[in-house]
């Protein structure tokens, strides 16, 4: 069963600061983070990009798919009797996670999903001021626009709440996130009262 207040999962196209933004609220929440990109350099000793560049696109998603799965979001899960200081966990897979279905699923059925949404010409500034270039899946065939489109689509359909991020700060998207969090858990406290 999903458990919206102690897995969080921001999901996003890159440069949409669900790495910056889930070490934020992490934190604030006192919660653990789990970054998949970090998580894939810890388990094979090789970056995103060292991945993407060598041994392609398909070899990057099996790994982020298999690390997905690999991990215990039911760990984090509610305050039964005697877990009630569990901390919550807030994950930040790569924006390609989309397109493993199986691990949007487990995703999607253990985690509230939060969709970081930003426009096409937010992202291309960010994009523009990085100061690496870091591979992006499917760039290089589909391009920004069409990239962006397609995504899009696929991000709304996983995503149990949506956040527009344009124009907002590090800290005022993490207060707007908080206050998300936090307003689902006071429409869920009459339930819990009833159990």
């Amino acid at each position: 069963m999903k458990n919206i207040s102690k897995a969080i999962t921001l999901i996003g196209m890159p440069a949409s600061g669900k790495s910056t933004i889930g070490k934020i609220l992490a934190k604030k929440l006192g919660w653990d983070f789990v970054d998949l990109d970090d998580l894939i350099k810890e388990k094979t000793g090789k970056s995103y990009d060292e991945i993407l560049e060598k041994e392609g696109e398909k070899k990057l998603l099996y790994l982020e798919n298999q690390l997905t799965f690999e991990l215990d979001f039911s760990a984090y899960g509610g305050s039964p009797a005697g877990r009630e200081n569990f901390k919550g966990i807030v994950f930040a897979p790569g924006g390609s996670i989309i397109y493993s279905f199986k691990a949007m699923k487990k995703i999607k059925n253990e985690n509230r999903v939060i969709y970081i949404e930003l426009s096409l010409k937010e992202i291309k500034k960010r994009l523009d001021k990085r100061p690496a270039k870091r591979g992006i899946v499917g760039l290089k065939e589909k391009g920004l626009k069409k990239l962006f489109e397609e995504r899009d689509l696929i991000y709304k359909k996983f995503a149990d709440d949506i956040v527009k991020a344009d124009g907002l700060s590090e800290s005022e998207l993490v207060k707007e996130i908080s206050n998300l969090i936090f307003r689902k858990l006071d429409s869920l406290r009459p339930l819990r009262e009833l159990l």
